[in-house]
């Protein structure tokens, strides 16, 4: 042995190993790929990272599932691209080197004692263009050695000039096209930076959900109290008003009227209603001395003060409708008993007031509880309700007959005509908030939302793009599949997006040079770049000479390549070349990413390739993978419980790392690191190494029945990973390759112990280096070891990668093992029951003409035949006869697929089989003595149990 078995020093040899071959990757240029037209290509890209701070756990799934599958292509005979860029666009990196320069305490303490920055290099971070330099170098450092594939020629910065000319293409043709569009939009706002915020603006990369309020005017001697709800159809049954007692309210001038709502609500509606004037500020307990006017039923109605209004969400003044909102019976319950429940929505099947009814039935204990109702009564109400007729007798004598035609309709309909009536009245109008409040900038800030005039937007809502991006979503596959229905739901949504900003790194928007293309769209069709970023630095290409003629004929094949020539002064053939490359490399094979870009990044890669290129460029597919969490949590800068990936890699090794970040789950599912598993997975890696050095012991040149039936499981196991491998199933394929593997070598060591014979060393050493090449995509630094262990000199990364025709997997051996097995467990669970010291196991076979009876009986149940037919169909002699074959026709019932097979497929002689099982059964039982007999030879006055086929009679003596 050349190290000791334990997992920590088994770690230090897996980093080790580690640096060695991805030394000699790097000398030997392996992963660098260029145009061979005698293979087939794949290209494959990963979403390129912000460098604003290093790489921990949960970034290393996506990078690494997408090496593993680069990897498991190359070694189906593809020639592979998978190219790296870095995103230093937008205000993340600005945003991060802002709080550094602040003191942030909480983000200095994780940067030095999470991430181990040094001190005069923290010091230096407050300058954005040295963080991004310096976290690029981390992460890709990180990714080196975590082993990704990666041509790093490629590589190239959002802020090059190069990658600037590239976008001001992009956003020419969108331009062209009628796609960016100067308009009046609401957006979330960072109220201090004054800048539009999307998705990686945000603290935790939540996108902030825009949705639209309606206020409805209700009258007071202080003013208008604009109650905001997003169910204005029950305004009929608004029999208070709710204010937080607690809060500040102001009374506020807006479009010449006064208008009360919380202090904190005027400021965010300052945003999108120009010139509110604050005149008064006043506590919400004293609103409650006040009475509102419902605007439609023109009742009277009190102002009562409420803990659970949110004076940030909407306007602070909210509308109670305690037959259609659980929150406002709960708690009118509690405050004021004497007001009537008015109940305007009928839902068949329910009663007359579902949330009194849901309230009064659960019993709920608190607002947690109430969040829960709220969500099913207006999902039964939005989807099954309908208006009752006594909204007519509730209304103002002046609008009843505007309403008659409401009686009847459903809510989503009667929601639209109630909105438009209240607006043309104006007894109210539209706000839009931050659906998934609270959202926070960068900077800390809570996010808002601004109607921004004049803003340059992407219209994704523009109905030739929608239709565009719709057709490639049709055309594209999916990984997991299921989440075509998400890309599909984010395509009909998905509207107008400011695509500019003031402030952050990037290219400046190329006809208004005072706005900078904000980061989420600048990053949607880089992976075009890409394919001839290399011959740029190459033949040192200046930006002034990338001009837009260039790309148009790089990129579309628009335009004569000697008159690019002469006006850019590059020459025809290197222009020519890049033409042929990206025509090489296009389209896009895959995309991996993270499911949380799918309602943004993802579905923007789309609309944006479905606008620029032709179809037969278009990506082929995504692969979007979940989570990673540590020891089942969240990983967060609260927990404390961040893990560095350079760290983990420290701590593990590289390949444990890969394995434990993407095999235990599904890709769509969130995977969790543990140390527990990944001690699994070093001893795992261990053992198959560990076997690798004792191969050359193994003297062995018999090839029986166990030989047979290893060669077996190994060929249905790379059929299997192979199949699992083409589905980005890598939970199963690591199953297979690393534990039900290592106990099938397990298994067929004690097989030929039981024949007295060492195992056949060639067959081991065939196994391994089949094995060898099928975990390399997962293991690759372990698999080049082991792969020069076994005595080649070639890298096993290229190595092809094995196959095996299902024609040429024979299952007999496997399923007569099966059967050896099940008779071992039978004689086991009697001896666990057997008092006294056994001399002798006699096992008595049954018949063959009553293995054909179970085969006739599987046969009838296959098709849903019944015992009936059974009997009448093989004509039992004898009344006992009857008896045993309705026994072995529920034996069929009940036999499970191996078993079925065997009977079925396969001509078994099952007294034949047993015996050539009996040195094996011997050895699991201890060397203990065993008969096998068949049925004929038993005594019925002895031995008095039926000997059924399959389940032998089994007696101890």
């Amino acid at each position: 042995m050349t190290f000791i078995s334990t997992s920590k020093r088994f770690s230090d040899f897996l980093n080790d190993i580690s640096q060695k071959w991805q030394k000699a990757w790097e000398e030997e240029k392996i992963f660098e790929a260029s145009p061979d037209y005698s293979r087939k290509k794949f290209y494959t890209t990963v979403a390129f990272p912000y460098p604003n701070s290093p790489f921990h756990l949960g970034h290393g799934r996506t990078y690494v599932t997408c090496d593993i599958y680069a990897r498991f292509m190359r070694m189906r005979g593809y020639n592979v691209l998978f190219p790296m860029g870095f995103h230093y666009t937008g205000t993340p990196i600005i945003a991060m080197a802002d709080d550094v320069a602040k003191g942030d305490k909480e983000l200095i303490d994780i940067f030095k004692n999470i991430y181990e920055i040094p001190d005069d290099v923290i010091s230096k971070l407050v300058d954005p263009l040295f963080m991004a330099n310096y976290f690029k170098e981390e992460i890709k450092k990180a990714m080196k050695e975590i082993g990704l594939s990666i041509d790093w020629r490629r590589e190239f910065t959002t802020i090059d000039p190069e990658f600037s000319s590239f976008i001001v293409w992009q956003f020419g043709k969108l331009q062209e096209k009628g796609f960016i569009v100067r308009d009046t939009h609401p957006v979330g706002w960072c109220p201090v930076h004054h800048i539009p915020v999307g998705m990686h603006d945000t603290k935790g990369d939540m996108e902030p959900e825009i949705g639209e309020f309606t206020l409805i005017y209700f009258e007071s001697d202080l003013g208008i109290l604009p109650a905001a709800t997003l169910r204005p159809e029950t305004v009929f049954g608004a029999i208070a008003i709710w204010v937080n007692p607690d809060a500040n309210y102001v009374i506020t001038e807006m479009d010449g009227k006064k208008f009360v709502m919380s202090e904190k609500a005027a400021f965010k509606l300052s945003f999108q209603i120009d010139n509110l004037k604050t005149l008064n500020t006043l506590k919400g307990s004293e609103l409650a001395k006040h009475y509102a006017i419902n605007p439609i039923t023109g009742n009277k109605i009190p102002i009562l003060g409420a803990g659970f209004v949110d004076p940030m969400t909407g306007t602070g003044v909210v509308m109670s409708v305690p037959a259609h909102a659980p929150f406002d019976y709960y708690y009118l319950k509690k405050v004021k008993q004497d007001l009537p429940v008015i109940s305007v929505i009928s839902v068949e099947g329910q009663g007359e007031a579902l949330a009194k009814e849901m309230v009064d039935k659960t019993n709920p204990k608190g607002d947690e509880d109430l969040e829960k109702l709220t969500e099913q009564v207006y999902r039964m109400e939005y989807n099954k309700g309908k208006m009752k007729s006594n909204i007519i007798e509730l209304t103002k004598p002046a609008y009843r007959d505007e309403f008659k035609t409401l009686v009847g309709l459903s809510v989503p309909e009667a929601r639209q005509k109630i909105t438009e009536f209240l607006i043309d009245k104006k007894l109210g109008r539209k706000i839009f908030e931050i659906m998934n409040r609270p959202v926070y900038c960068r900077c800390g800030n809570e996010v808002v939302v601004k109607i921004l005039k004049d803003q340059w937007f992407l219209d994704y809502g523009n109905p030739e793009w929608k239709s565009l991006a719709k057709k490639l979503i049709s055309k594209m596959n999916f990984i997991p599949p299921e989440a075509r229905k998400d890309f599909e739901f984010v395509a009909d949504w998905l509207q107008k997006r400011a695509c500019a900003r003031t402030r952050g790194l990037g290219t400046p928007l190329p006809w208004d040079k005072k706005w900078v293309i904000e980061s989420l769209s600048d990053s949607t069709i880089y992976m075009a770049y890409y394919t001839i970023a290399h011959l740029i630095k190459k033949y040192g290409l200046k930006p002034s000479q990338l001009s837009s003629e260039l790309w148009d004929y790089v990129m579309l094949g628009k335009g004569d390549p000697s008159a690019v020539s002469k006006s850019s002064g590059i020459p025809q053939e290197v222009i020519e070349e890049m033409r042929k490359e990206f025509i090489y490399w296009y389209p896009l094979d895959i995309r991996h990413s993270g499911k949380d870009l799918i309602p943004n990044h993802l579905s923007f890669f789309i609309f944006n390739h479905a606008a620029i290129f032709p179809e037969e460029l278009w990506p082929k597919a995504i692969a979007v993978n979940g989570f990673v969490l540590l020891e089942g949590k969240k990983m967060s800068k609260s927990l404390r419980n961040i893990i560095p990936l350079r760290k983990a890699i420290r701590m593990y090794g590289a390949d444990v790392v890969r394995i434990t970040l993407t095999s235990t789950a599904d890709m769509g599912s969130d995977v969790n690191f543990s140390d527990s598993y990944a001690k699994s997975v070093t001893d795992a890696l261990r053992n198959f190494y560990e076997l690798s050095e004792k191969i050359t012991e193994y003297k062995g040149d018999q090839e029986g029945f166990p030989e047979i039936w290893i060669k077996n499981k190994l060929n249905q196991m790379v059929i299997e990973v192979t199949r699992y491998m083409e589905n980005l199933d890598l939970r199963n394929s690591l199953n297979e390759l690393l534990y039900n593997l290592s106990s099938y070598i397990n298994e067929y060591v004690e097989m030929v112990k039981a024949e007295g014979r060492e195992p056949n060393g060639r067959i081991l050493k065939e196994l391994l280096e089949v094995w060898t090449k099928i975990i390399s995509p997962f293991a690759p630094h372990f698999a080049e070891e082991m792969w020069h262990k076994l005595g080649h000199t070639t890298f096993v990364s290229l190595e092809k990668w094995p196959e095996v025709p299902e024609s040429s997997v024979n299952l007999y051996e496997d399923l007569v093992h099966e059967y050896h097995k099940k008779v071992l467990e039978d004689i086991q669970s009697i001896l666990n029951v057997y008092k006294g010291t056994p001399k002798v196991i006699r096992i008595f076979v049954s018949t063959p003409e009553e293995l054909t009876l179970l085969k006739n009986a599987l046969e009838i149940t296959s098709r849903g035949g019944s015992m009936k037919e059974f009997i009448e169909k093989n004509r039992p002699r004898e009344k006992v006869d009857v008896k045993l074959y309705q026994k072995i026709f529920e034996e069929a019932r009940g036999l499970d697929d191996n078993m079925r097979k065997l009977i079925i497929t396969y001509d078994f002689n099952e007294e034949e089989a047993l015996k050539q099982g009996l040195n094996y059964l011997r050895y699991k039982l201890g060397g203990k003595e065993i008969e096998v007999k068949s049925a004929k030879e038993m005594d019925k006055t002895k031995y008095k149990k039926d000997a059924l086929p399959l389940k032998p009679a089994i007696f101890i003596e």
